[in-house]
């Protein structure tokens, strides 16, 4: 009895070590640095974690786009999905590739999030 409660609890515990090995939060950026130096980010995949605030959905026919809000608690940003949108209020976590918002020249005025992957909680 006493061997079966210890290969559980091992078992529990590399199951949850497998579980997180994934989603470190030294893996995730802040929505800050990408606010504060966005030509340092864009073109480049980031990790992000947060509440979307605000949602606003488009459906085109067959596939239904749109863009959210995040708010990792250091800042905002809007993401684009082509895969809808996860309601208002509900912590998300995603992979996206982040884009200008506006370019003039070398200068990069707002950046946005074009979502790759998403799981929501």
């Amino acid at each position: 009895m006493r061997r079966a409660s210890i290969l559980l609890l091992l078992a529990i515990t590399a199951l949850a070590v497998v579980l997180t090995a994934g989603c470190k939060d030294d893996d995730r950026t802040k929505i800050s640095k990408i606010l504060e130096q966005p030509d340092k980010y864009v073109d480049r995949d980031v990790i992000i974690a947060g509440e979307v605030i605000k949602t606003y959905g488009v459906d085109l026919f067959i596939a239904e786009a749109g863009a959210y809000q995040v708010d990792d608690g250091t800042g905002k940003i809007w993401v684009i999905s082509k895969n809808g949108v996860p309601r208002e209020g509900v912590k998300v976590g995603l992979k996206g590739r982040v884009s200008s918002g506006l370019r003039l020249g070398r200068e990069v005025f707002g950046a946005v999030i074009r979502e790759e992957e998403r799981k929501t909680k």
